[in-house]
């Protein structure tokens, strides 16, 4: 192994703001395809994505939904200030009502006075928000929960190097069209290529599930250490079904939709030999990788579904800090669909542990051809090597 694999600049590459597609192209299904298989490259196009999937793949999305989490107000000098919601337990939260403690990171905050009361009508309704500790306090006037709330006053929250203002279509655009559980803070963005034409002929050939890991802030955060190793990974909640665990046992081959999806499959194996009993709660911690787990996959997936049927449930919630970098043994998943990612980033390295140091030659082939970045970009399958 190369000894410089766990140096950060190891995964740089020059991205042009050029290259950055601040808005997504009219149609999903229009956006280029780069397939990346057996060290070969092809040029296509997202609606044939089915031809180049193979036969009988199960393939996994993430049914996450994106909050309307970013709200804003303005203080008595009428300084606008920003508060996102962060809070990693936000699912559980959505159905509270007022008054709501909440995890959140303040935009402008050296304007909203500790003391300070920040107050937003619409109608009859008040909305007001104070600091309490660490925590941001919000309240309201009306029997609503607070998913209402957010519905009413919040702001889709497009990703930081978008660098402009929610409009209308992205509250369209910036969510999957099979999107079902709200509690992310950034999308999935691998589906967001996908509609329904292509899903249903997709399902022609091969098998589809979905499970759920909501995305926090953590994807967003860089990792400041030269030495990889070092980079502290963000957790995230994770919602997997028996049908799950089902689908991974009877595949025979398998395809994760976006990165995330990547985690959740790898984090189930993980989960299957840590899984107790006498537990109810579970992490996967960020150094597993470095564990040896004597576990085939069927075998962990036969602990998970003992472990449903003797707490005799069908659902189960666990977090998972799981770092996928170069080195990594590769468990469960055997194609990605992923857009090109910052350099740098979580992600990219991820695409480097599945590919291999391909993934240069990927990026190159994609900046020549002309492909879109980041989260309205183009996409591509990858296949492990």
């Amino acid at each position: 192994m190369n000894r410089n694999i766990h140096n950060l600049d190891r995964y740089d590459y020059e991205l042009d703001k050029k290259f950055i597609s601040k808005y997504p192209l009219e149609k999903r299904e229009n956006s280029k395809l780069l397939v990346y298989r057996d060290n070969k490259i092809v040029d296509s196009n997202f609606k044939n994505i089915s031809n180049h999937l193979p036969k009988n793949s199960t393939l996994f999305f993430n049914d996450s939904k994106v909050l309307n989490g970013r709200l804003f107000f303005s203080n008595k000098n009428n300084a606008k200030i920003q508060i996102l919601v962060t809070d990693k337990n936000i699912p559980r939260l959505l159905n509270k009502k007022s008054p709501l403690l909440v995890d959140a990171i303040i935009g402008n905050n050296k304007k909203w006075k500790k003391d300070e009361v920040l107050e937003k009508k619409i109608d009859d309704l008040i909305i007001s928000a104070s600091k309490n500790e660490n925590k941001v306090k919000l309240e309201w006037n009306k029997d609503l929960i607070f998913d209402k709330i957010l519905s009413k006053i919040g702001i889709i929250p497009l990703p930081p190097y978008l660098k402009r203002d929610a409009e209308d279509s992205d509250y369209d655009n910036y969510q999957t069209v099979y999107s079902q559980k709200k509690g992310s803070i950034a999308a999935p963005t691998a589906g967001l290529h996908f509609n329904h034409n292509i899903i249903n002929e997709i399902e022609k050939k091969n098998t589809i599930d979905f499970f759920t890991l909501h995305v926090g802030l953590g994807t967003f955060k860089p990792i400041t250490n030269e030495n990889i190793y070092k980079h502290e990974m963000h957790s995230e909640e994770i919602v997997i079904t028996k049908q799950n665990i089902l689908k991974i046992y009877e595949a025979n081959n398998i395809t994760a939709v976006g990165t995330t999806s990547l985690r959740v499959l790898e984090s189930i194996y993980y989960l299957g030999s840590i899984i107790d009993k006498q537990k109810k709660e579970f992490q996967i911690t960020q150094n597993v990788i470095n564990k040896r787990i004597g576990m085939s996959l069927k075998e962990s997936c036969e602990q998970i579904i003992n472990y449903l049927e003797i707490k005799k449930i069908n659902e189960l919630k666990f977090r998972s800090k799981i770092f996928i970098y170069p080195g990594y043994s590769f468990k469960v998943c055997d194609q990605l669909i992923t857009n090109f990612h910052y350099p740098k980033s979580t992600l990219i390295i991820l695409i480097a542990a599945f590919i291999g140091d391909d993934w240069k030659k990927v990026y190159k082939f994609a900046k020549q051809n002309k492909y879109r970045f980041l989260s309205y970009g183009d996409s591509s399958l990858l296949f492990r090597r």
